[in-house]
Order: C-alpha cells, then sequence, then structure tokens
C-alpha cells in the first residue's frame, strides 16, 4: 500500500497535468498532516488503550479536521479516521505481543524518518529539484490562485511531494523489514 501511495506521488512529481493541481495541494497538505499522524502513532502504541481511546482519538480528530477544511473534500478526514481504526485494533483486542512490539517499532521508526527526511528534502530543494512542478508550470496551470494555505510546502510543492514519495518509499522499506524479522525482541516496550 506504501509504495502505490509513492507512486501516486511520483506520478505528480514527475509529469502533472493542469488537471491535477487541486491533487497537488492536496498531497502537500498530506504530507504536512503526516507531521499530526507520526506523533499520534508513536503515543497511541505506547499509551494505554482507554487513554488513547479516550483521549488522544478526539485530541488528533481536530488536527485532522482543521487540515481537511483547507482542502477540497475529505480526504484528510477519511485517512484519520482509517489509520485510527487500525490502529485501535489494540484497544479493541487482545493482540501478541511481537505484533503489538513491531506496531510499537514501526511508529517510533516512521517519527524518526519524517523527521531526518523533512530536513533532507527542505534542504536539497526536494533532492531532486522541480522535475515536473516548475514555476512555470504553476503558474500556467493557476496553482497559486486555488491555494487556501500557505507555507513552504504549498509555495514550493515539489517539497512536499519528493518528501512524501520518499518518505512512503522507505516505509515500504521498513515494514517489509519488520515483517520478515523472525523475532523481535521488545517486550520491554509493548504495554499490555
Amino acid at each position: 500500500m506504501k509504495l502505490i501511495i509513492a507512486y501516486q506521488f511520483s506520478v505528480i512529481w514527475f509529469q502533472p497535468e493542469a488537471s491535477d493541481v487541486s491533487k497537488i495541494s492536496s498531497m502537500a497538505i498530506l504530507m504536512v498532516f503526516e507531521f499530526i499522524m507520526v506523533h499520534s502513532g508513536v503515543f497511541m502504541a505506547v499509551m494505554p488503550k482507554r487513554l488513547s481511546l479516550f483521549l488522544l482519538v478526539p485530541f488528533y480528530g481536530l488536527f485532522a479536521w482543521g487540515f481537511s477544511s483547507a482542502m477540497e473534500g475529505n480526504d484528510i478526514l477519511i485517512i484519520y479516521l482509517l489509520v485510527v481504526l487500525n490502529r485501535m485494533r489494540f484497544a479493541f483486542s487482545e493482540v501478541d505481543i511481537q505484533i503489538r512490539s513491531r506496531a510499537i517499532l514501526f511508529s517510533i521508526s516512521a517519527a524518526i524518518l519524517y523527521f531526518i527526511l523533512i530536513f533532507i528534502t527542505l534542504f536539497s530543494n526536494g533532492v531532486f529539484g522541480e522535475l515536473g512542478l516548475t514555476q512555470e508550470f504553476l503558474n500556467s496551470s493557476g496553482y497559486f490562485e486555488t491555494l487556501t494555505a500557505s507555507g513552504e510546502f504549498m509555495e514550493r510543492p515539489h517539497t512536499a511531494i519528493s518528501f512524501g514519495f520518499f518518505y512512503y518509499c522507505f516505509l515500504a522499506v521498513v515494514e517489509t523489514l519488520l515483517l520478515t524479522t523472525k523475532k523481535i525482541n521488545m517486550t520491554k516496550i509493548a504495554i499490555k
């Protein structure tokens, strides 16, 4: 799934079309919202079930609602609800300690990866630069006229799109490594 998302980012980055203007801003907002999701993933993985369910889900839900209001449609809210439902499987059932440990390790790895990659992409101009998201394309497509938010990722969307591409590619690698590891010795981290 993460590679499919990375592919979507690569298509927008390499060969955007004028009809992709709203998708470009939506994907940039998604990568900003991922900052919130990374934190929530770590906290929801390590906090007690009830506290996570009754405190963190509504708290991060407010962020999802705020980000969703900055873009067309309810994509952010839908993504948030799906991710939270996936994470809440630990709150509604007893999950094997190995699976829980793997989820905690994945959440921590995603947070570390996010922070490393954000600096690399911002300071390297999106690693490979603008590619198809040139200023000429953005001006001619009317991208800047459609913006409802501002910031680095919105004003230079190639940084957000390249960041999204690399982030989801690396998440796929991390997830593959965690799934192929036979036994994770993290039973001290997993909280019952």
